[in-house]
């Protein structure tokens, strides 16, 4: 073999295991991690928390093999040395890049949520889709609350219980990448998810203890989601029903359709179920009259009859426009009522009203000055509601 061969041998050789070196630099091995797929904050006493941490075994991410996750609560004074004593404890580096909720408690919302968040962005792995909720039950509850239901792969289940929130409670995601867009904006607050025990669901399941009954599951809790929690800034100023939810979901067209029943208009023994969704000619006009916000909201809807209990049959327009009056009558109330309660209450412009409001300023500098989220408590509502109706097809 030539000298000059031999060299490029050499060069292709030492090619090959630099790059093998570098491709191992700094890396991981599966288990040196402590997969973290959900945490929870609670407030403890002496002005202490207590940071409960959801990891999953790292196999049953893709696999779901095997025990799934293992819950650790942990008392500290400080967020981040939280996660150092977390991570001390398990022998693992803490990695959030399958974290799916964030919990915190009622009373931690109340506080504010921003010096919690902050301590998190040194954990560059957590994704700006990680849903936050707030608890007026505890974190830990609601993180334990839904251990018994896992599924095989916990990251699945958390993805499936938030489509569930969608679709099934209407309830519109709450992501941390929104939830901070919204904390710093000077044109909408944020919400989040709220949830709370449900005391009318009844777990038919016998304990396999000799513990009297009650006592076998002491602690565990039946969770539900009730509405929404609202926010003025990072603090949980108070929260929405689920009906509060829907309307708001329907306004702001976070959701694409709500269910919506309302009294049979010719017979009020009975209900009418309909499928609402937001049309796009739905209008919004802000203008600030020194400090004194006057905005106009034209909603337009459609309602598509799903069910009649009465069995009356709506297939005429003279019936239909009694519906369309029941509809637009109960809708543009419930917008009233939850106007004046976010409004007037919380002080918190959850609908994004200032973004629209933004638009009468020519600088950014102006728009400052105006100082929105102070004279937004002082808006005064025209609503318009137009529902055109369907019958069943």
């Amino acid at each position: 073999m030539s000298k000059i061969a031999k060299l490029f041998c050499s060069i292709l050789c030492i090619s090959i295991i630099a790059t093998a070196l570098t491709g191992c630099y700094d890396n991981r091995e599966i288990e040196d991690l402590a997969y973290v797929v959900a945490i929870g904050i609670d407030e403890a006493d002496n002005n202490m928390f207590n940071l409960t941490f959801q990891s999953a075994v790292p196999k049953s991410i893709a696999t779901g093999e095997g025990e799934t996750t293992d819950i650790k609560t942990f008392k500290t004074d400080n967020f981040i040395s939280g996660f150092r004593k977390t991570g001390r404890y398990l022998s693992k580096k803490i990695n959030l890049s399958h974290t799916k909720i964030i919990v915190v408690s009622e009373k931690i919302a109340e506080r504010g949520l921003l010096p919690f968040l902050n301590g998190l962005q040194n954990y560059m792995e957590l994704r700006p889709n990680v849903n936050i909720i707030v608890s007026a039950s505890g974190a830990k509850n609601y993180i334990e609350s839904l251990q018994p239901k896992l599924s095989a792969s916990p990251t699945k289940f958390y993805d499936m219980m938030f489509k569930s929130y969608q679709t099934d409670f209407r309830v519109p995601s709450s992501e941390l990448g929104d939830y901070l867009y919204r904390t710093h904006s000077s044109g909408v607050q944020p919400v989040t998810i709220y949830t709370d025990v449900d005391e009318s669901v009844i777990d038919s399941k016998k304990s396999e203890t000799d513990k009297p009954e009650g006592e076998a599951d002491k602690g565990k809790k039946n969770m539900s989601v009730k509405g929404l929690a609202v926010f003025n800034g990072d603090k949980m100023a108070g929260s929405l029903d689920s009906q509060e939810t829907s309307i708001y979901a329907l306004m702001t067209g976070s959701i694409d359709s709500i269910k919506l029943e309302v009294k049979d208009p010719l017979d009020e023994r009975y209900k009418i179920l309909s499928n609402i969704r937001k049309d796009k000619s739905s209008k919004t006009r802000v203008q600030v009259d020194g400090n004194k916000p006057q905005i106009n909201v034209d909603l337009n809807l459609h309602a598509d009859i799903e069910a009649v209990q009465s069995n009356i049959n709506y297939s005429d327009a003279a019936k239909l426009q009694k519906v369309q009056k029941e509809y637009e009558a109960y809708i543009k109330n419930e917008m009233n009522s939850l106007l004046s309660k976010a409004t007037y209450e919380y002080k918190s412009d959850i609908f994004g009203f200032g973004q629209t409001a933004k638009k009468n300023y020519m600088s950014i500098s102006q728009w400052e000055k105006a100082k929105w989220h102070e004279i937004f408590p002082s808006s005064a509502y025209k609503i318009r509601v137009t529902v055109t109706v369907s019958g069943q097809q």
